[in-house]
């Protein structure tokens, strides 16, 4: 099993102490989520399927902040030092980094944090990855899905919701290993790790130039028009 090259258990207690006003925003945010998306239809998926959860999962800020603080919630000191230093970094196949929410041990809902799930999981999770069965796949209006999206990537203002990286950057998107790392302050080691894997799909903002781009291994740049 490889894993990045970062402690992860390390940085735990530097991360939970979040502002309560940190952390109510965002639970009143991801409610406000679920009511937008009350009505979206069911997919239709094979119970066994797990395809979807493979592959990056990318979140806001928000979500992050959200799921840290309901494993904090849910989980004793010893889970969740269990999942910093054995779930988050692992890498599968092709350098992808696992989502260290999934649970292959249950048959249904193969995830750990279901209702506390990211909005590209409960929206167009089918997209993510080639389906082994064919299925009827719901329509769900793209303005409720904008809609959800504003609510968790930008405040009243128009501005993004992120995290400041070193030279002018700053982290928009990113899957929750990498939202970790960066939120532990170390973000010359995430740097690195960009530098070496690629940026795992993380979205980056360069504010002088006001443009988003991924990394991609290797450390080249791949703007997103």
């Amino acid at each position: 099993m490889e894993k990045l090259a970062f402690n992860f258990q390390a940085i735990l207690a530097s991360i939970l102490d979040k502002p309560a006003e940190m952390t109510d925003y965002a639970g009143k945010q991801m409610d406000h989520i679920k009511r937008i998306l009350h009505a979206m239809p069911a997919y239709s998926c094979p119970l066994s399927c797990n395809l979807c959860c493979h592959g990056s999962i990318l979140m806001s800020y928000v979500e992050y902040i959200h799921i840290l603080h309901r494993l904090q919630e849910k989980y004793g000191a010893e889970k969740l030092s269990a999942l910093f230093s054995e779930r988050l970094g692992v890498l599968e196949e092709e350098g992808k980094l696992l989502c260290p929410f999934i649970d292959t041990n249950k048959k249904a809902e193969h995830c750990a944090i279901y209702d506390d799930r990211p909005l590209i999981c409960r929206v167009y999770g089918t997209t993510a990855a080639p389906c082994a069965t064919e299925i009827d796949q719901p329509h769900f209006p793209s303005a409720s899905f904008h809609q959800a999206y504003n609510l968790l990537y930008y405040l009243a203002d128009g501005s993004f919701i992120g995290l400041p990286l070193p030279d002018g950057l700053a982290l928009f998107e990113a899957p929750f290993s990498i939202w970790a790392a960066a939120d532990s302050g170390k973000t010359e080691e995430v740097l690195n790790i960009f530098a070496e894997h690629g940026s795992m799909r993380a979205v980056i903002c360069d504010l002088p130039a006001n443009r988003f781009f991924t990394i991609l291994p290797g450390g080249e740049r791949q703007y997103i028009t």
